[in-house]
């Protein structure tokens, strides 16, 4: 698959918003509704890696 990345075995697609000018990314593979955006790809890849570890985070919380 094209235009994808991983963190912690997740993959997330990566779109560019040609009207906003950001990456936007969404979390594969998993039932939750995961975005993410940045303003570059290094801020793009940040969110992608706080979005995996805080959705890791609720998963343990609540069980």
């Amino acid at each position: 698959m094209k235009n994808t990345m991983t963190y912690c075995g997740y993959m997330a697609s990566i779109e560019f918003d040609p009207d906003d000018n950001i990456l936007v990314g969404r979390v594969l593979g998993v039932d939750d509704l995961i975005c993410f955006h940045g303003d570059s790809v290094a801020e793009f890849t940040q969110a992608f890696h706080e979005a995996v570890d805080d959705y890791l985070a609720a998963c343990e919380k609540l069980g």
